[in-house]
């Protein structure tokens, strides 16, 4: 019996397939893991672009903002469109919870008020896979953004 393992023992064949076979769990993870937070970077950088171009587009609207005005300042937000017909610039606005306001303000310089425009979005995080991203600390993440930008009229 101890024959037959120690012929087995010294025999070399094989043992980087079993090696890797080993390390392949974890290098998946490490890769699943990494393509979550590049998700959520794109989610990020997807929902600022947005957001600035709706910022910029009420804050050369009429003062103060009309419903229409509004209206395609929220279409830019989401859509990237004016008349809202594209699809979500990402999928968690179509989530619950994601909502934005859109406020003015007036600001004062040297006693003249200067007109505010502030957005501020919150939008779920929607992952790739769920399961995983609640595993990696991605689960139930919201990414909240505010921008501003003084009115500047057309």
């Amino acid at each position: 019996m101890l024959n037959w393992f120690n012929k087995y023992a010294q025999n070399e064949k094989g043992s980087a397939a079993v090696e890797f076979g080993l390390v392949l769990p974890i290098l998946l993870l490490l890769f699943s893991g990494f393509a979550e937070y590049g998700r959520a970077y794109f989610q990020v950088n997807a929902i600022e672009k947005g957001l600035r171009a709706a910022t910029l587009y009420a804050a050369r609207a009429d003062s103060p903002l009309s419903a229409t005005d509004a209206l395609i300042a929220e279409n830019i937000l989401k859509t990237g469109t004016a008349d809202g017909s594209g699809a979500f610039l990402v999928s968690g606005w179509g989530k619950p919870g994601a909502g934005h306001t859109i406020t003015s303000t007036d600001f004062d310089v040297d006693g003249t008020p200067v007109p505010v425009i502030h957005i501020q979005v919150t939008v779920p995080f929607d992952p790739m896979s769920p399961g995983f991203a609640t595993m990696v600390g991605l689960g139930g993440f919201t990414i909240s953004l505010n921008h501003e930008q003084p009115h500047v009229g057309i």
